[in-house]
C-alpha cells in the first residue's frame, strides 16, 4: 500500500473507533402490568415510553392470561 491508501485507512479505522453507536443500536425492554391488557391500549403505551426516552418501539403485545396480564414493550434507540 502507498502512503495515500495507509492514510485513509487509518483515517477511516479511526472514525469508527471514534463513534462507538455505529457498530451496534442499544435495544431494552419493559413490561408493566394491568388487570386487563388490551392491543390498543399497549400499543399506546409503548409509544409514550418511546417519546420519553427517544426510542423506537420494535415490538409491543399483551403477554399473560385474560385476568392477570401485562404489556411488553421492546425499544432500541433512535440513534442509528
Amino acid at each position: 500500500m502507498d502512503g495515500r491508501n495507509v492514510t485513509a485507512c487509518f483515517l477511516v479505522l479511526l472514525m469508527f473507533l471514534g463513534n462507538s453507536n455505529i457498530a451496534a443500536a442499544e435495544c431494552w425492554e419493559t413490561t408493566s402490568s394491568s388487570p386487563i391488557c388490551v392491543g390498543f391500549l399497549c400499543k399506546g403505551t409503548c409509544w409514550i415510553g418511546a417519546e420519553i426516552w427517544k426510542a423506537k418501539v420494535k415490538v409491543h403485545k399483551c403477554m399473560g392470561s385474560a385476568l392477570s396480564s401485562s404489556c411488553y414493550c421492546y425499544y432500541c434507540d433512535n440513534k442509528l
